[in-house]
């Protein structure tokens, strides 16, 4: 009976802690045996945060998949292909997030859960539901469900995102839990950064038969070894078993593009540089071995950021830089001592790495500067050379093709004979025949008009029982075959395309803005008309970018001798979500990015930092590395292999908030009393 009523008590006490936790203005829900905010517990289940935050960037590994590109015109219809840096990531991030719903299905279950209050959850909420809306709607829910080619964020990795962002706001409950997610942090910068200094020594460990070897499993091939042997077997030789797609002395890590170097570090930078300044300022307090590593840390993703030469990552802490004066004004003079040493730090590597960063600084301001048009290109010319022209449109249809160069139209006129091909003519806007002159070139006749004849010639073949007629400009040559479905073009494929014309907004007269930004943005608005609810599936730009938009490709300068590239992302992290999970989608994250901010904005102008808390000090670093990295992101693209990263870092920041709000309420964090009730 005595056992009886102590379990009874017990219950009791537990119902009550639970109800008075729930009067929390910070708790929005607690269990009997949730634990209190700001407990410090640092449970076992703070290892999924530290590992989607810290640890999935570093994941690399081949892995052969099959997609059905034979479908795409525009694709070289491989449908066995590989993949090393983004496959692997995207599963350890499935897998993480599977952990985590079975953490928190454990906390239900043991009524231990608890849901911090805040605002954010509706955002989250909208944009998951709009994720998984668009992939309902999707006409390629294979590639939305896991994502496209190369990149991997699809519909699951993208609720993934959300659901680690809520578990880690409702785990990191005290400066021990924040403790194990920055040693995370530290663990895989220092490695990112030797493997990127390796790559801009010319000394890339991925090259090496080691690392070759770290990323190709060992499988039999046909000719009887196994990889790792023909790994040896060309390393002996002095030849590599990898072909690398990256110029020598190219930092690209473990994240697959240059550019995604630059982005994820915009996120690291500041807040290695704040941990640094708190080192600093706590004076004898810190060892000095470890003022001495933080300095040496906030050099390495330093020289990695401005190595890796990527004016996205320039834009994002050029960025931070200004935020960071608004933000902390006076307190700023406080700082002096280790403000200059950062400054230092910053120039003696710009210094060193001069001859890396100041040709790409010197493009990106030529590349946001009007060009001048193509017809207008007085470059030298041999006696015969097309020179230079614009291309307005080409214009495929049943017997004919209109070509526009320099806004002056022609027409290639097939003519048939008992249903048989037998000759063509050109003929300008008012039908008048325009004469073909011979040229030094057999079966190549130039265009016998003042308007065409430097911009233009014409010939034709028969070629496997199909007639063909090409019409030569400046670099390029334009196949156009006969078929049963009328004239068509040849891309570099192949394949058959008709060509008509294509939708553009904006930068018509600097088409190559931002390395060619200019013309996937002018293409990219147009789209987004139809998605502004709804988009077509996540991560299924590239299937719904007007890929036969070759005349543009031709005109925009950065395109002109690729114009079979696939234009698989718009280089625009808003742009891809609202492209793929729609404009609703868009807004919510921007309410959510923008909730986080301006709360964390109140809390910090408001803070003295006298106390050097480490929760101050961290919060304020993240604060300001998510803002650099959402400027960033107006020129660059989410990605599986750094937006773990990003929402983990968002989730962490969020929580600090609120346990700095909560402290703040109760009087326990050593600031002076204010009205400051951060939600997050």
């Amino acid at each position: 009976m005595a056992q009886i009523s102590k379990n009874k008590k017990n219950k009791k006490e537990a119902a009550a802690a639970a109800f008075q936790r729930s009067r929390d203005p910070h708790v929005l829900w607690a269990m009997s045996e949730a634990p209190t905010l700001d407990s410090d517990s640092c449970r076992f289940q703070i290892l999924p945060a530290v590992f989607s935050t810290a640890i999935i960037i570093l994941i690399v590994r081949m892995v052969s998949y099959s997609r059905p590109m034979d479908q795409f015109y525009w694709s070289a219809g491989n449908t066995e292909l590989i993949d090393i840096f983004s496959y692997g990531k995207m599963v350890a991030l499935l897998a993480c997030a599977a952990v985590v719903l079975l953490i928190l299905l454990f906390r239900l279950l043991t009524q231990s859960l608890i849901i911090k209050r805040s605002a954010v959850y509706i955002p989250m909420l909208v944009y998951s539901c709009f994720v998984l809306l668009s992939y309902l709607t999707s006409d390629n829910k294979e590639f939305s469900l896991l994502g496209y080619n190369d990149r991997f964020e699809g519909t699951l990795p993208l609720l993934a995102y959300m659901v680690l962002l809520f578990f880690i706001i409702n785990t990191v409950d005290g400066e021990r839990s924040v403790r194990w997610m920055i040693r995370g942090l530290v663990v895989s910068s220092v490695l990112l950064s030797l493997l990127g200094i390796s790559q801009a020594l010319d000394m890339d460990f991925f090259r090496t038969t080691i690392g070759q070897k770290l990323l190709v499993p060992n499988y039999p091939m046909q000719n009887g070894l196994t990889s790792w042997q023909a790994i040896d077997a060309m390393a002996a030789e002095g030849e590599q078993f990898l072909g690398f797609t990256f110029n020598h002395k190219e930092i690209y890590q473990t994240v697959y593009n240059i550019n995604y170097v630059s982005f994820y570090l915009t996120l690291l930078i500041p807040l290695f540089g704040m941990l640094f300044i708190r080192s600093f300022q706590l004076g004898k307090g810190e060892a000095l071995w470890k003022k001495i590593a933080w300095g040496v840390l906030f050099a390495l993703v330093v020289y990695n950021l401005i190595g890796s030469a990527s004016s996205g990552g320039y834009l994002g802490m050029a960025a931070v830089v200004i935020f960071a004066l608004l933000l902390f004004n006076k307190r700023i003079a406080a700082w002096w001592k280790p403000l200059i040493v950062l400054i230092a730090i910053t120039i003696g590597i710009s210094g060193i790495t001069v001859d890396r960063w100041l040709p790409e600084l010197t493009q990106a301001i030529r590349g946001v500067t009007p060009s001048a048009h193509a017809a207008d290109d007085d470059t030298a010319k041999k006696p015969g050379e097309l020179s230079p022209c614009r291309i307005d449109s080409i214009v495929t249809g049943e017997n004919y093709v209109d070509f526009s160069i320099n806004g002056e139209l022609f027409s290639v006129v097939v003519k048939e004979k008992d249903g048989v091909v037998s000759s063509f003519v050109l003929e300008d806007p008012e039908g008048n025949l325009l004469p073909l002159l011979p040229t030094d070139t057999d079966g190549v006749y130039a265009i016998g008009d003042d308007r065409f004849i430097d911009y233009a010639t014409v010939s034709y073949a028969l070629s496997d029982g199909i007639f063909h007629i090409t019409v030569g400009t400046y670099g390029q040559d334009w196949y156009f075959p006969i078929t049963e479905e009328g004239v068509m073009y040849r891309n570099g494929y192949g394949n058959y395309v008709s060509l008509g014309e294509t939708k553009a907004i904006g930068f018509k007269n600097n088409q190559s803005f931002g390395s060619g930004r200019g013309y996937i943005w002018s293409r990219t608005l147009p789209m987004m008309k139809d998605t502004a609810i709804l988009g077509y599936g996540a991560d299924t730009y590239a299937l719904h970018f007007p890929q036969n938009d070759y005349v543009g490709k031709y005109n925009s300068g950065s395109f002109t001798n690729r114009i079979d590239i696939i234009v698989d992302k718009p280089h625009n992290m808003y742009m891809g979500s609202w492209i793929g999970t729609g404009g609703i989608s868009v807004i919510a994250l921007l309410c959510l990015f923008g909730i986080y901010l301006f709360q964390s904005i109140r809390l910090y102008a408001k803070r003295s930092f006298a106390q050097n808390d480490l929760l101050t000090y961290t919060g304020a670093g993240i604060t300001l590395g998510i803002f650099g990295f959402l400027i960033s992101a107006l020129v660059n693209d989410s990605s599986v292999s750094v937006m773990s990263m990003f929402y983990g870092l968002l989730g962490l920041g969020i929580a600090i908030n609120m346990i700095l709000s909560h402290r703040a309420d109760n009087g326990t964090d050593g600031e002076p009393q204010s009205k400051i009730q951060p939600e997050a």
